[in-house]
C-alpha cells in the first residue's frame, strides 16, 4: 500500500453484449461499454465522486466517446487506478482493438492511453504493460483479506457489508449523512446516510438503493414498458442498458432507469472505496 501514489482513482465500468447488435456495422456479442462511475480518494482523506459517463441512446455504440470521456477522467495526475476483478481490463483490451479496426481522428492518444493504464491479455497479438497499469482490489482481497463474513466469497457485494459488519472505524463514518464526512456525492442528496444497522447487522447498501421508479404512481409503472423494478447488480444493470436500447420508450422512462444506473455505478466505486479505508484501518 505504500507504493500507491495519492490521489487514489477508484473505477468501475458497466458493459454489455449482444447477440444482435444494436448499432449498425458491429458485430455479434461484441463488447460495449456503456457506462462508468469514477471516485478519487485524497491523501488528506476527501473523498469525491469525481466523474462519470453514461450512454442512453438506442443504435448507439458509445465505446469511443466513453474511453475519450475515461481519459479525460484520469490523465491530469498520476494518481494509483484501482478496479475490482479483470473486467475492466478485458474491456479495455477490446476497445484497444476496436480503435486499431477506426478510423477515428484521435485513436492513436486513445490507445496510447489505454496502454498506459492497462496491460495486453495473454497470447495478445499486442503486447503491452502500462506504467500505471490497474491495481486490482480483488487481487488483494483474494490473497491478503479473510473474513468469515463473507462465506468464502471474494465479490465485492459480499466483502462490502463483510467489511462494515466487522469494522467500527466503517460504521461510525458512513452512519453520518453523506456532507458531514468529507465526501461529495453526484446522484444521492447531502443528506443520505448510508449506513442503517437492523438488531446489530449493517444493511447491506445495495439493498438502501431505491427502486427505479420510486416516485412514480401505479398507473405510470403500468404504462412503462422496460419492467424493471431495481437495480442493484451488474446482470440488473446490462438488462436496464439492453431496455433503453427500445426506440418507442418515453423520454421519462430512459431519464429514470438512467438515474437508477448512475446510483448503482455510483455504490460499486464508493464500495472499493470503502474497502480500501478498511484495508488502511486495518494497516494502521
Amino acid at each position: 500500500m505504500d507504493k500507491w501514489i495519492f490521489p487514489l482513482h477508484f473505477i468501475d465500468f458497466e458493459t454489455c453484449t449482444a447477440a444482435l447488435p444494436f448499432s449498425k456495422g458491429r458485430r455479434p456479442y461484441e463488447q460495449i461499454a456503456f457506462q462508468f462511475s469514477h471516485h478519487t480518494y485524497k491523501e488528506n482523506g476527501e473523498i469525491e465522486h469525481s466523474t462519470e459517463y453514461i450512454s442512453n441512446t438506442a443504435a448507439y455504440f458509445p465505446n469511443f466517446d466513453f474511453i475519450r470521456e475515461l481519459k479525460k477522467a484520469l490523465e491530469n495526475d498520476n494518481g494509483t487506478i484501482f478496479r475490482f476483478h479483470n473486467h475492466e481490463n478485458t474491456i479495455l483490451n477490446a476497445i484497444y482493438f476496436q480503435l486499431l479496426d477506426s478510423e477515428e481522428a484521435d485513436k492513436d492518444s486513445l490507445i496510447q492511453f489505454i496502454e498506459s493504464i492497462s496491460h495486453s491479455k495473454e497470447k495478445s497479438v499486442i503486447e503491452w504493460r502500462g506504467n500505471r497499469d490497474m491495481v486490482d482490489l480483488w487481487a488483494i482481497a483474494k490473497n491478503f483479506y479473510f473474513n468469515p463474513l463473507t462465506k468464502g466469497s471474494n465479490s465485492l457485494k459480499d466483502l462490502l457489508p463483510a467489511a462494515l459488519n466487522s469494522s467500527d472505524f466503517l460504521k461510525i463514518k458512513y452512519s453520518q449523512p453523506i456532507d458531514e464526512i468529507s465526501l461529495t456525492s453526484t446522484n444521492f442528496p447531502a443528506n443520505f446516510v448510508w449506513l442503517e444497522q437492523e438488531e446489530d447487522k449493517v444493511i447491506n447498501p445495495y439493498k438502501r438503493l431505491p427502486p427505479v421508479f420510486e416516485d412514480w404512481t401505479e398507473e405510470e409503472i403500468e404504462n412503462s414498458i422496460s419492467d424493471i423494478e431495481d437495480i442493484n447488480d451488474g446482470g440488473a444493470a446490462l438488462t436496464a442498458y439492453g431496455k433503453l436500447q427500445y426506440t418507442d420508450m418515453k423520454q421519462a422512462e430512459i431519464e429514470q432507469i438512467t438515474s437508477a444506473l448512475l446510483k448503482y455505478c455510483e455504490l460499486d466505486t464508493l464500495a472499493m472505496v470503502m474497502l480500501y479505508e478498511h484495508f488502511k484501518d486495518l494497516v494502521d
